[in-house]
């Protein structure tokens, strides 16, 4: 439902202005009125009668008994939904005895035209005396905040504080409009502030808007207010009152603009166009003024006008007049385009009003084709960064080029915002502190706020896939298009790949004009600092042209590129801008309190060149160094030597610890930079102690193959003998003081949601901790001195190695004794067909689902959920295992021990089937998607060890089986008193033995059961007698 309220100008009438009279007939007021057919007659409006009159001393119509209205003020509202028109239909014997030949249109034509709206029709007076308005009554401003406080009461007492609103103003009415606009605007919250928000569109009738080159706007105010007050346009006390002589007419209208094209309303005038044949001059040229004013400017208003003069521009005398034609043409479009915007929001329920939770439900297709587009996340993202520090930030909505982005005025209103930077100068907190601005500012208007992360690995195709599914739902025609294209065949049905992505993107979607229902849609991406120049560009030059056509206001972060400028955008090097804040931080947050501390704060203010990661990190250093007792010449000494840029500033860290303490650090940061997904504080404890100290011996001992190196099991009790004997600690809080000071702070611990210490994330405190191992300067470090690793060891071969290791320690923990008990004779499930219920030796419930069995079992041992996960990831990141996967040495090490490693590892995963596993290793999102691509043909190779992995393993399983059978049988024979030799299979059927049935038996002779043996193409051979023993007859897809 949406509200349409009628507003007329100085000395208007609530009906009056609206409403057209058949000549000579004189208004009846207090009589209701009724609709007829006017068709034919000469309709005018009736020249005032009264020496002193108010100009809306008349009541609406007839006063039906309970209605409670002002006396100064009338808001009323008909519709045929509305209760004021229903007390209408009580007085249907009235109206019919007293046939009207009127019109008021709002009443007579608009409920029909527009059956989903509500009408309301406000009005106020001014007083006039023989043709001049007195003095000491309230002026134009008065009543617009007059208009403001019963409009906002009304809303709160018919519930509709969230309805959406059309204005359409007559005359000076504009300018009472826009100034509730204005007062509204003014509010920081409430009642007050909903009125804006809930502006939806703005009809104009011949309102003032603008100077002309005869008059200024406070003229044409004043020589319209004269015209529908029928006063002397020269009275004194007129300007004053139509608001011509004062500074507020013209804040009005500035307003109005940044208004318009910050919260995106729709707004249509129409102007005047039948100039007066006066025999007068003056006032012919005063009705050219009325209509060049009454003109905003922009093309966005498309002006109309409507073939009558000033004061009976908003009267139509029949649904076909073309004044009434075009006036509803607009407005029913306004209401449709509301009524779908509401119907296709896409923002947070929780900042939506009741009535405004309505959102575009998806059908079974529909959804199916969003998944295909952006599917479900598979690992862990990484939490959002820390909200800014008090006062910094701030900086940015000072500019003007920003002011001039967000309100969508000038030249920047279709450009994108490129906050450009050092990497951790804080592009990503002040991309966070607007979101939350725009979040407060915006979310009760009804925007919609969309951020992206760009992916380091395929950015173009992951902004694209992003930005496309979070508008899938509030776009209709990209819907629609989407849809035709998932109907299309391609070779995985399940998915887009990036290359139909990017093509749809680029080729269709930015290529026109885009239209949402939304009123305003902010973009906010964020590319990390690992991107590249030319995916900068890439990704920048493709949401430059989607700004260019649509209504999308886009702010861009990355690195600092200074070869890279592109056309449509505003760039801010934030790097520079952000010196202020970093003086405010280092001022508030330093502990020193010597005379000369100003200069210690300018100091690491100019050395930190804007980067203000670098400046949080000294000034910890140097508090923590005041804290020990260290003098202002020594802390300004330490500070001259520390390097001013920020991986020089790590490596100056790293450079403090001994060498033990750096063979240490250097397992800790292999795992947390090399793993796929950040890993919990648990499940890293497990990871370094399975790791191989003496890795880089251990390479040059076996090379790649010292990955499936499992050796013999052992238990999670041995890891504190048997490896990283220095990691003594015990607890995860002993466990997170060991990762904090081996780290030199360059780690943190973040929380997902989990109150357990052991069950939150360790990560990089910032991307360039990532970036600065990687590039092999923080490895360069942290192997310097240690006579292990040879000093010519490239960074390629060090990642390889790394994940080498990582391998052998996911297939040595599946190796472990402790999962020996979930393979002790499981006894089936009675509520699973076929499922054996897995046997631990923790106490359990009856589970449902063999998925609930193995999250069960995953969750209660660390680390395992990421070996099971993680295997071909770290088996497929070596080089050389890409190229070159050792096909026999896997099979070897799969199945080994009655294939023990192989049945765990896919009971785990929920799947033996090898098209199965692929396939789950190869969904979009998966980081071993990409290490799978035809360019290295380790898909291939590997396909071929699982499927001859998931042959032989049934057949053992089938073998056994058989075994389980004939030992049963030869159990019964022997408590029936016959026995056999070895493995036999009988030649003739078993009969009774003698004394136990009826007849005579007789022993049958048995044969031994030849041997059968499986041959794998190459040199390896497996004998059949004994594979599958100690299984426990459990079925390969379940047993561990």
């Amino acid at each position: 439902m949406r509200s349409i309220i009628l507003v007329h100008g100085m000395g208007g009438h609530p009906v009056r202005s609206w409403k057209c009279f058949d000549e000579g007939q004189t208004p009846t007021p207090i009589t209701p009125t009724h609709p007829s057919s006017t068709r034919g007659k000469r309709l005018r409006k009736p020249p005032p009668t009264a020496q002193l009159r108010r100009t809306n001393s008349e009541p609406l119509l007839a006063k039906e008994e309970g209605f409670v209205s002002r006396s100064r003020t009338l808001l009323r509202k008909a519709s045929f939904k509305s209760s004021s028109r229903l007390r209408l239909a009580d007085f249907a014997d009235q109206l019919n005895e007293a046939p009207r030949n009127d019109v008021f249109w709002p009443l007579d034509f608009l409920p029909q035209s527009c059956p989903n709206a509500r009408i309301f029709t406000w009005g106020y007076h001014t007083l006039v005396v023989d043709k001049k308005p007195l003095r000491l009554q309230g002026d134009i401003f008065a009543h617009a905040s007059e208009f403001l406080f019963e409009l906002a009461t009304a809303r709160a007492a018919f519930g509709a504080q969230a309805r959406p609103l059309v204005f359409v103003a007559h005359s000076t009415g504009g300018i009472i409009l826009k100034e509730i606009l204005r007062l509204a605007d003014i509010e920081r919250d409430g009642p007050l502030k909903d009125v804006l928000f809930s502006t939806s569109a703005v009809v104009f009738l011949a309102s003032p808007h603008r100077a002309t080159e005869h008059a200024s706007l406070g003229d044409a105010v004043t020589s319209m207010g004269s015209v529908t007050l029928s006063v002397d346009p020269d009275d004194l006390v007129l300007p004053q009152l139509c608001g011509g002589s004062s500074a507020e007419i013209e804040l009005g209208r500035q307003s109005f603009i940044r208004q318009w094209n910050e919260f995106n309303f729709r707004v249509k005038t129409f102007q005047e166009s039948v100039i007066p044949s006066f025999a007068d001059a003056d006032e012919r040229a005063a009705a050219t003024v009325h209509r060049l004013a009454s003109f905003i400017g922009d093309p966005r208003e498309k002006a109309t006008t409507i073939g009558a003069l000033h004061n009976d521009v908003a009267k139509f005398w029949s649904m076909e007049d073309v004044g009434y034609q075009a006036l509803i043409t607009c407005l029913a479009e306004f209401v449709r385009d509301e009524e779908e915007r509401v119907s296709h929001l896409q923002i947070d329920v929780k900042l939506l009003p009741a009535n405004l939770k309505e959102r575009h439900v998806l059908n079974s297709e529909e959804t199916d084709c969003l998944a295909a587009l952006v599917p479900p996340p598979i690992f862990h993202a990484e939490t959002l960064p820390a909200a800014s520090y008090p006062g910094t930030c701030l900086w940015l909505y000072d500019l003007y080029d920003f002011q001039t982005w967000h309100n969508r005025s000038g030249p920047n209103k279709n450009k994108v915002f490129w906050i450009r930077g050092e990497s951790g100068c804080g592009k990503n907190i002040l991309l966070t502190s607007l979101r939350r601005r725009l979040g407060r500012q915006w979310g009760p208007a009804g925007a919609s706020i969309i951020g992206i992360t760009a992916h380091h690995t395929s950015i173009p195709a992951s902004v694209c896939r992003s930005l496309l599914g979070q508008l899938f739902l509030q776009d209709p025609r990209l819907r629609t298009a989407l849809l035709e294209l998932y109907r299309q065949p391609r070779a995985d049905p399940e998915a887009f790949d990036d290359a139909q992505v990017l093509s749809f993107f680029s080729d269709f979607y930015i290529d026109q004009p885009i239209k949402t229902p939304t009123r305003r849609t902010f973009i906010l991406v964020e590319i990390p600092d690992e991107a590249g120049s030319m995916y900068v560009g890439e990704v920048i030059s493709r949401l430059s042209r989607l700004a260019h056509n649509s209504n999308f206001s886009i702010c861009v972060t990355s690195a600092y590129h200074p070869e890279t400028e592109l056309y449509n955008t505003i760039g801010i090097p934030m790097h520079i801008r952000n010196t202020d804040d970093i003086l405010r931080f280092v001022s508030l947050n330093l502990m020193a309190e010597w005379e000369e501390r100003n200069r210690t704060v300018m100091m690491i203010g100019r050395k930190a060149g804007g980067v203000f990661l670098w400046a949080e990190i000294v000034v910890n250093i140097v508090n923590a160094a005041i804290l020990e007792g260290a003098t202002q010449e020594l802390i300004e000494c330490t500070l001259q030597e520390v390097p001013g840029d920020l991986h020089g500033l790590y490596e100056w860290m790293l450079s403090t610890l001994n060498e033990k303490e750096r063979a240490e650090a250097l397992i800790l940061f292999q795992w947390v930079i090399l793993a796929s997904e950040p890993m919990r504080l648990n499940d890293l404890f497990i990871a370094i102690r399975l790791t191989d100290p003496n890795q880089f011996e251990h390479y040059k001992r076996l090379g790649p193959l010292m990955a499936l190196d499992v050796g013999a099991p052992f238990s999670t009790r041995d890891l504190r003998q048997l490896r990283n004997s220095l990691i003594t600690s015990d607890t995860p809080c002993q466990f997170h003081r060991w990762v904090r000071t081996r780290s030199i702070g360059l780690l943190e611990v973040k929380s997902d949601g989990n109150d357990s210490l052991g069950l939150q994330r360790v990560q990089a405190r910032h991307c360039s901790v990532r970036s600065f191992f990687l590039s092999g300067r923080g490895l360069t470090c942290l192997t310097s001195g240690n006579s292990t690793i040879p000093a010519n060891l490239t960074t390629t071969d060090f990642l390889n190695i790394s994940h080498y290791s990582f391998l052998r320690a996911c297939l040595t923990y599946l190796n472990m004794r402790d999962f020996e008990s979930l393979s002790q004779n499981p006894k089936p499930s009675p509520n699973v067909k076929s499922a054996p219920f897995l046997s631990l030796n923790i106490p359990l419930r009856p589970l449902s689902t063999t998925a609930n069995q193995r999250q069960l079992i995953t969750s209660s041992y660390p680390f395992l959920q990421y070996a099971v996960s993680n295997l071909i990831f770290h088996l497929l990141s070596p080089q050389h295992f890409r190229y070159f996967l050792p096909q026999n040495e896997l099979f070897l090490a799969l199945s080994a021990k009655k294939f023990r490693l192989w049945k765990r590892w896919t009971s785990l995963l929920g799947t033996h089937d090898a098209d199965e596993i692929i396939t789950l290793h190869t969904k979009a999102g998966t980081k071993t998607k990409g290490l799978m691509s035809p360019v290295y043909g380790a898909r291939f190779r590997l396909e071929r060890v699982l499927r001859k992995l998931g042959g032989l393993s049934a057949a053992a399983l089938r073998v056994k089986e058989e075994e389980q059978r004939l030992g049963k049988g030869r159990k019964e024979r022997r408590r029936s008193g016959w026995v056999g030799k070895g493995i036999m299979s009988p030649v003739t059927p078993i009969l009774p033995a003698p004394g136990l049935g009826r007849g005579v038996g007789r022993k049958k002779e048995w044969k031994p059961v030849k041997e059968q043996r499986f041959e794998l193409p190459g040199k390896l051979m497996l004998d059949s007698p004994g594979v599958g023993e100690g299984l426990g007859g459990v079925p390969v897809g379940l047993a561990v």
